[in-house]
């Protein structure tokens, strides 16, 4: 949950929120939500790469939308000034570590996925996701320190 404390009164969805009230966004309720969400509890990655309904003649992708917190269905990094300070070094490690892992690995599960959560800080799987790692090359430490070879 993200709090904030509103500074003057305002109105939202048609509830009045009088000044100095401290908010709460539910930033799992809007994640799960069927406004926002296409069978929201259905693990498809792909949904980010599908068109958003903007009203616009040109629809844009989720994959475009800007995780900075101007896109409230979506808040990985939480929003305004008190956002993430690390969402440029997380964004630019995750494109890094996955790319080198995709590269130098083939991964299987090892049962069937379950996306049951069980409570906690992080949304964390009623199941541990456990995957089995292959090597797609000899030597693919050896490919990432010499490049040229």
């Amino acid at each position: 949950m993200i709090s904030r404390k509103s500074v003057n009164e305002c109105i939202v969805a048609g509830h009045t929120i009088p000044p100095n009230t401290l908010l709460f966004v539910n930033i799992w309720s809007i994640g799960r939500n069927p406004k926002y969400w296409e069978n929201p509890l259905e693990f498809r990655p792909k949904r980010f790469l599908e068109p958003i309904k903007t009203g616009d003649d040109d629809p844009i992708t989720r994959n475009f939308i800007d995780v900075k917190g101007q896109h409230f269905e979506f808040l990985p990094f939480g929003s305004g000034r008190r956002g993430c300070p690390g969402m440029v070094l997380a964004m630019q490690e995750l494109l890094a570590v996955v790319a080198v892992m995709m590269q130098c690995f083939d991964f299987e599960t090892t049962k069937s996925v379950d996306m049951a959560e069980r409570p906690g800080l992080t949304s964390p799987r009623a199941t541990d996701l456990i995957c089995r790692l292959k090597l797609r090359m000899d030597h693919p430490l050896k490919m990432l320190h010499n490049p040229q070879d």
